[in-house]
């Protein structure tokens, strides 16, 4: 069984279609690539995926023994779900900690209430250590285990990608989206970029990356899809997409 399908996802701002008839399915353990134009409606796709957006018609269903439906589900019913994401433009606690932003993605796993936690009863501190090490141990898995007490804003542009990385991680997901996680980074980064989630990939992480560049996208991809005004127009594997006719004129137009 796939671990995530999508059965006609239709989602429309008005009278503009952004998402027209999308389906597809990602099989556990999977690296799947998303590219497409600008405006092709990736990011719209992930934000019905996360609750952001409700579509106006499809189905979402997620879970590889007991398959659930997203659609209706708020953003945090969907992380407890066993999905995480990042943002095509970071969204950290700028002014916080780089241990306290990877914290907060530890929390959706934790049953400590309020009144647990202002009493600091054995289980609400079990469970403040037990995330705390989670935190410190995806830090150190991501390079920046030295840099925990550093505000999130002052890290450097690249530093920052990995922090969000690490934060959704800490809610421990079974699919991880990455929204152009490469953008900004220079090629030395890309590399390390790449080589990151090709560990993840060996893991056994399931995941879906959005990413302009090729160089990226390519090498890590089990199987790509391509969304142009909305639709599917192409899947297969990279080397095949790379040569298809309608991705070539997607991205560059058709020849006079």
């Amino acid at each position: 069984m796939p671990l995530l399908e999508i059965r006609g996802l239709t989602k429309r701002f008005g009278g503009v279609a952004a998402l027209e008839e999308v389906g597809f399915s990602v099989q556990p353990g999977q690296t799947v690539g998303l590219i497409g134009p600008n405006g092709a409606g990736k990011t719209t796709l992930f934000n019905c995926l996360t609750g952001v957006f409700r579509p106006n018609q499809g189905e979402i269903a997620f879970g590889r023994e007991r398959s659930v439906s997203l659609v209706g589900l708020a953003p945090h019913q969907i992380v407890q779900c066993g999905i995480a994401r990042t943002f095509q433009n970071i969204r950290l606690f700028a002014s916080t900690t780089v241990l306290e932003n990877v914290l907060v993605g530890t929390f959706t796993r934790t049953q400590t209430g309020l009144w647990q936690a202002a009493l600091l009863t054995a289980g609400a501190r079990q469970e403040e250590r037990w995330a705390r090490e989670r935190a410190r141990g995806l830090l150190d898995l991501v390079g920046l285990a030295d840099r925990a007490e550093e505000t999130a804003g002052s890290l450097p542009f690249g530093l920052q990608r990995r922090l969000e990385i690490a934060r959704a991680l800490a809610s421990e997901p079974s699919l991880l989206l990455l929204d152009e996680p490469a953008a900004g980074l220079n090629p030395v980064e890309k590399q390390r970029l790449v080589e990151f989630i090709g560990r993840l990939k060996r893991q056994g992480l399931t995941i879906v990356l959005i990413e302009h560049d090729m160089q990226v996208v390519m090498p890590i991809s089990d199987h790509v899809f391509v969304l142009d005004y909305g639709r599917v127009i192409a899947e297969g594997p990279p080397g095949a997409i790379q040569k298809d006719p309608r991705v070539i004129e997607a991205y560059l137009g058709r020849s006079a």
